[in-house]
């Protein structure tokens, strides 16, 4: 059984000053969390914005562990939220002793929008979808090569189903080992990544348009409540207004009643004599 362990938390940034000095302490943190975590076998990805921390950590148990320890220590965050925990197959950052992602505004943005679907509550974010947004910035941002499949028609953009069938058919264990052009065979592992890495795009893909359309509805619903309230408030006005016309309608006509029942009965005029 392996020993490979992930954990990922999230954390209420608190660290504040000049761009330059921010910028100074984050390259502090991201040193002395690459020094650390090569002595003990950690890897993961950083990102860092101006409200929060969100990170990944992958070793041995005990590593993980000792990592997050000092972690919790640090007075430069807060509310330090753990999201997923647990023992894992594979490392997702085996390269990255600490990637540091989510520089470019596209990575902001993406963080942005799973902050807002928790209600900006950290407690409320979801472990794998950070996971998957870490990684998935990772390879953007390093210019890591991703297998470019064409979408058949009628099947989602991203995902070659075809391709995914071929490659998971390979990985059986009494399908015979793919050969290279030169007549050997290739390694299973070599079909196993493959596959992997196709279905990661293409997940990752699906949850990235899906972020986008949960912004987009939000900001809807957003703007046709701030609509209803504004006509609302209108109707409020209108009706006040209409009120107010109607009393000083009644007004005019009880007063015009009034000088009507005040007024003395006329004498009928007598008839002046007509010269002879």
């Amino acid at each position: 059984m392996t020993d490979l362990y992930r954990l990922v938390y999230a954390s209420k940034n608190l660290v504040q000053g000049p761009e330059s000095e921010v910028t100074a302490q984050v390259r502090q943190i991201l040193d002395a969390s690459r020094r650390n975590n090569r002595d003990v076998g950690v890897t993961g990805a950083l990102m860092f914005n101006a409200g929060a921390f969100a990170q990944v950590l992958e070793g041995p148990r005990a590593g993980v562990e000792a990592t997050f320890e000092r972690i919790q220590r640090d007075l430069r965050h807060s509310d330090v939220t753990v999201l997923q925990c647990g023992p894992a197959e594979s490392r997702g950052f085996a390269t990255w002793s600490m990637a540091f992602v989510g520089q470019a505004p596209g990575g902001q943005a993406r963080f942005s929008g799973l902050a807002a679907e928790s209600g900006f509550d950290l407690s409320r974010l979801d472990g794998d979808r950070v996971f998957s947004m870490l990684h998935d910035l990772v390879i953007e941002e390093e210019g890591i090569p991703v297998p470019a499949i064409a979408p058949p028609t009628g099947a989602v953009a991203g995902l070659d189903v075809v391709q995914v069938r071929a490659e998971l058919a390979a990985l059986q264990p009494d399908s015979p080992a793919p050969v290279s052009p030169a007549g050997r065979a290739a390694p299973a592992r070599g079909a196993t990544e493959t596959a992997l890495c196709v279905l990661k795009a293409a997940l990752a893909s699906e949850r990235a348009r899906t972020t986008e359309l949960r912004a987009e509805i939000d900001a809807l619903r957003i703007a046709l409540a701030s609509a209803e309230e504004q006509a609302g408030a209108l109707r409020d006005a209108r009706d006040l207004w209409a009120g107010r016309a109607r009393r000083l309608a009644q007004a005019v006509v009880r007063e015009a009643d009034g000088l009507d029942a005040d007024a003395p009965a006329r004498e009928p005029q007598a008839a002046h004599p007509v010269a002879a």
